[in-house]
This record gives structure tokens, sequence and C-alpha cells, in this order.
């Protein structure tokens, strides 16, 4: 970022929490741990959005057969996640490993009567995203006969029905910068992350000629990537659809570019055989389905009861939130703001991903009676990897926020030298002016000392040229209008 702040030092500590908790420590069901191994063979140093990419499509394998209860709340399992990484560190690699997957599972269930895409979604118009109406002519009978006319006909749109929404450039979703192609795509992703255990995550829009209402039923999950757009920390700030999201941010430091760059070019003339873990972990995932589906049965088609708690449970969740409130109290109060926006809904996903934890484990466990119960070990797997999404966010935002503030103070510091430039008589035609009576008029405007305002000035010179008759410093402005 700034020289000023040291990146390496910032970043390096928490990739090195990044690799060992994820990857180790963790001890994460073994299905998850294997898959997250093999895809960081191919994404280097990215354990926790493989192990997350894992659990976007678990998610979705469960949503139809569990519910997930809070007193009269109702969530489902499915993880809308978002990751936003610096360029050329690994997204398109984890997602060509993902993606095939995910696939090759949805084509296993396919053949077993269930029906999974993904959509994978490029530059498209908000009628392509959640559908149109034509009209249709029919034969209908009337009085005189048989007649015809004209009826209304949905046409779907890509976002109906069931798998996976892939935003592989997610910056250009509308989110971040809208346009007037893309003006409610924000609205859509909010409504189709409400809780499909509810009544509002259908999304609907009426149509110009007529009272026709468009229904659009999608009950996917969102997969995004995104490299970290300039604008980030206003969108964070401001729009509620980040919060809904679980966010994993990592500005990547150079070094660690540097050694994703060395050991692809290791690798170049070597073949690997990239096709049996795809083929291995579909099954994988596809036997987690049907185990789901047989407990699914087991309880008459009661998706309330599906899942049970221990005794542990909520006292672990309770422990996971407190470790996340307590490390983000110790930052600025600019930070705080923003970051404790996100723990309700993390505490949505800690539990979220503390069930899918217990259904990875289902088919290990060969007692029946005691497969689908979530304990407080489900919740520090789950709470591993909440807690390394939430570090990465506070830890990017307390970056993030010192550079913007000090961007806006040069800017500031600028317009304070611009005005009391344009203040001042100009020495000659060319526009140049006493430098030391430029400098006082800004230390009495700004009441500044005066080795602030020459450091102001050392900052910002480049928008003035600058030349010496005899001992004396001219200055004239050249910055931007």
């Amino acid at each position: 970022m700034i020289d000023e702040y040291n990146e390496d030092e910032l970043y390096y500590g928490f990739l090195e929490e990044q690799t060992t908790e994820a990857n180790n420590r963790l001890d994460l069901p073994a299905i998850i741990r294997e898959y997250t191994t093999s895809a960081t063979d191919v994404s280097k140093y990215n354990h926790v959005p493989a192990a997350m990419t894992a659990f976007v499509l678990l998610g979705q394998l469960s949503k139809d057969m569990v519910c997930i209860s809070s007193g009269k709340r109702r969530e489902d399992s499915r993880i809308p996640f978002l990751w936003m990484q610096t360029s050329g560190s690994g997204k398109t690699e984890l997602y060509n490993f993902f993606g095939p997957v995910a696939k090759k599972t949805f084509e296993l269930l396919q053949s077993r009567g269930h029906h999974f895409d993904i959509f994978d979604v490029k530059e498209i118009t908000d009628a392509a995203l959640i559908g149109s109406m034509t009209k249709e002519e029919v034969v209908v009978e009337g009085d005189n006969g048989p007649m015809r006319e004209y009826i209304d006909v949905p046409i779907k749109g890509a976002l109906e029905g069931d798998g996976l929404i892939v935003y592989d450039e997610f910056e250009y979703s509308g989110v971040f910068k809208q346009s007037q192609h893309k003006e409610n795509v924000v609205m859509y992703l909010m409504t189709l992350m409400n809780t499909l255990w509810g009544e509002n995550w259908v999304i609907t829009k009426k149509l110009k000629d007529g009272d026709t209402v468009l229904e659009c039923k999608c009950q996917r999950s969102v997969y995004a990537t995104s490299y970290i757009p300039k604008a980030l920390t206003s969108v964070i700030a401001e729009k509620g659809i980040m919060q809904r999201m679980l966010i994993f941010i990592w500005e990547v430091p150079q070094s660690i570019q540097d050694e994703i760059r060395t050991s692809v070019i290791n690798e170049y003339g070597k073949i690997v055989d990239n096709k049996a873990p795809i083929e291995k972990f579909a099954q994988g995932f596809a036997k987690v389905h049907e185990t789901l589906k047989e407990r699914y049965t087991d309880v008459d088609n009661d998706p309330l009861r599906v899942i049970t708690y221990s005794n542990d449970f909520n006292s672990a969740v309770l422990r996971e939130y407190e470790s996340m409130r307590k490390y983000v109290e110790s930052s600025r109060a600019e930070v705080m703001e923003i970051a404790t926006n996100f723990l309700t809904r993390l505490n949505n996903h800690l539990v979220r991903l503390s069930v899918l934890c217990a259904i990875a484990e289902a088919p290990s466990i060969k007692d029946k009676s005691q497969r689908f119960q979530v304990n407080s070990r489900n919740v520090a797997q789950a709470g591993s990897l909440i807690r390394q999404c939430y570090k990465s966010l506070v830890s990017w935002l307390d970056t993030a926020l010192r550079v913007e503030r000090k961007s806006l103070q040069e800017n500031a510091n600028v317009n304070a030298f611009k005005k009391a430039y344009d203040e001042l008589n100009k020495e000659d035609s060319d526009g140049f002016v006493n430098k030391t009576i430029l400098i006082g008029k800004v230390r009495s405007t700004t009441k500044k000392g005066e080795s602030t305002i020459y450091k102001w000035f050392q900052k910002i010179a480049d928008n003035f040229e600058e030349k010496r008759i005899a001992k004396r410093a001219y200055v004239k402005w050249i910055g931007e209008e």
C-alpha cells in the first residue's frame, strides 16, 4: 500500500495464522480438510477461501433438508461468500478446481433426481437475470366457437432454480458501481439471500405494461470473487449487501506474490493429473447429500428435526462471538464502527458452518444416532474459519482507512495551499508568488507550526513550479484546476 505501513509485517502474520490454523489445527471434517489440501495445491496460500468453497457447495446441497432454528427465526444453510484479493494471487486457479468439482457433483445428483446447475455471471441485463414476459397466441373456446387471443407467458431468467451463482468479476456486478442495466442487482442479491424458510426470498418485479408481476424463484448460493476495488470502504460501510455475505479480503504482500509466481515457474513442463481429485471429491459430496437425505426421510421430511444440538452448543457459539467482539475492541473507533456492523451476520454464518461441519462428518459416523448433532467441536471448527474472515476484514479496514484518511488530509493540505496562492498578489505576469509569504499565509489560516507547513508543502510540492531569483524562492501553481 504505502511505505509508511509495512504491508509484509501487517499481513504476513495473518497469512501464517491462516495457513496454519486452516490446514492443521482446524481438524475440519475429513472431506473438507482433504478438499482444501488438494485445492491449495493449485491455488497457493488460499486455505481459508478453499475451505469456504467446499462449504458453499455443501450449504447449497443441504438447503432443502435443513432448517436452522433460533426461537421463532428460521435460517437456511446457504453460505454467500465474497472473496476479494489482489489480482494474480490464485482466485481463478481456485475456481478452476472448485467449479469442476461442483459441476461433477451436480451431475451425479442429477441422475438421482435432483437438479442443480451453475450460472456463471458475465455482463448481463436485469431481464436476463430474473426473466421477462412474452406474448403467446393461444386458441380458446369463446361464445361463438374457437377464438385466438394473446396471453402473457413468463420466460425464466438465469437466476431461477438451484445451484450456484458464480461471479468471477464481482466488481462489475453493480454493487460497487451501478449502471442503468444493473440498477436492481443489489436488490436482487439482497432478496435471494433472505432465508428460504421465510416469505421474502422470491424476487419480484412489476412490469411497466399492465399489472403483471414477474417472479424469479432463486435458491442458489452465491460465490463471488473480485480484486479489491478502490471504493470498497464506502461500499462496506454503506451497503447492507456486504454484511449479508461472508467476506474474506486479503491484500497479498509483494513477497507472497513473488513466491506464488516462483512456484508457478517451477511447475512449467510438469504434468500432474488434475481429473482424479475432481471425481473423488464429487463422489464425496454426493455421499454427504445421500446420507443427509436418509436422515431427512427418517424424520418424516421435517427440516426442523434433521439437526440436533448438544448441551454445550450455545455456550460454544457465545465464546466465539466474545472472541470476535474482543478482537475488534482494540481497534480504532472508525474501524470498530464498521467492523461491529458485521457481527450479527457473522454469528449466523458461524452457526451455519457449525451445522455444515456436523453434516459433513455424518457419513463417517457409524452410529446413526450420533449423526447430525452439532457440538462445541463443530462450533470450534466453524469459528476458526469465521475468525479468519473477520480478522481479514478488520486488518484490511485498519490499513485502508489509515491510507484513506491520509489521502484526505493531503487533499485538504493541497486545497489550503491553492486557496492561499489564489489570494496572493502575483509577483509577475507568469503567476509566481514568494514562497515564504505563501508558507506564512497557510500557517496563518491553518494555525499550524512552520515546520508542519513546510512538511505539508514537501508532500504536495508537485503541484507547484519553483524558481529562484537571487536567494529568494518563488512558486507557481501548476496543479489541475
